[in-house]
C-alpha cells in the first residue's frame, strides 16, 4: 500500500509540472493523474501495470491534444 501512495504522489508531481509548464494549470493535470490512478487501482483493481498504462494514456492524450489543438507558437 505505501508503494501505491508513493506512485500516486510521484505521478501527481510529474503531471503537475507538465501541466504547469504546458497549460498554466498544473493542479488540473495533477488531479487527473491522481484520479486516474485511484480509478485504475482501487475501482477497477488493475494493479500496478494498470496504473502505469493509465498514466501512459493520460500522457498520450495530452500529447495528442497538443498536436491537434495547440497552435505552433503556443507549444512548449
Amino acid at each position: 500500500m505505501p508503494a501505491q501512495i508513493i506512485l500516486l504522489v510521484v505521478g501527481g508531481i510529474l503531471f503537475y509540472r507538465i501541466g504547469d509548464h504546458e497549460y498554466g494549470a498544473g493542479f488540473v493535470t495533477a488531479g487527473l493523474s491522481i484520479l486516474l490512478g485511484i480509478i485504475t487501482w482501487l475501482v477497477l483493481g488493475w494493479g500496478g501495470y494498470g496504473y502505469l498504462a493509465g498514466q501512459l494514456l493520460l500522457f498520450g492524450g495530452l500529447t495528442w491534444y497538443n498536436m491537434k489543438y495547440r497552435p505552433p507558437g503556443k507549444r512548449g
